[in-house]
């Protein structure tokens, strides 16, 4: 009867302790959605962007994403006039070159594949710098859930 017992309550006590570990949150999807909102506010900002084309990855191949993303995050996006809108801008842009949370995909990669580098990209105005790095980010979230 204790071993009955005993024996149930370590399969319960598992059970708990797996669906708590695959409860909690996820990092990597967290930090996701806060750059898509970080896109987003700049977005609003664009008219008040230097104008010079940056190079913007586009149609990036499969396991070449946090490469492209890296290339998005070495840019640096100016404010074309001093003023309030320069602090908002250098303080999204700043929250933009924070470091991604790893993935499991990241972590299971042993060899890394050849991919493009940042200079290879064609050079875009900012606002379709940022929509292309939406873009990217979307592409992602949507790898990182399937």
């Amino acid at each position: 009867m204790e071993r009955t017992v005993l024996c149930l309550m370590v399969i319960f006590l598992g059970t708990v302790a797996h669906k708590s570990s695959l409860q909690g949150p996820d990092r990597f999807l967290i930090r996701m959605r806060q750059l898509i909102d970080i896109v987003d506010q700049l977005n609003n900002y664009v008219n008040y962007l230097d104008p010079e084309s940056l190079p913007a990855p586009e149609d990036v191949k499969r396991h070449c994403e946090q490469s492209a993303f890296s290339c998005f995050q070495k840019v640096q996006l100016k404010s074309a006039n001093a003023g309030d809108n320069e602090k908002i801008i250098n303080v999204l842009t700043k929250q933009l070159l924070r470091k991604l949370p790893p993935t499991n995909a990241g972590r299971r990669q042993t060899q890394r594949p050849t991919c493009p580098s940042c200079d290879s990209y064609e050079k875009k105005p900012p606002k379709e710098f940022l929509e292309r790095l939406k873009s990217l980010i979307q592409k992602m979230i949507h790898q990182h859930l399937s």
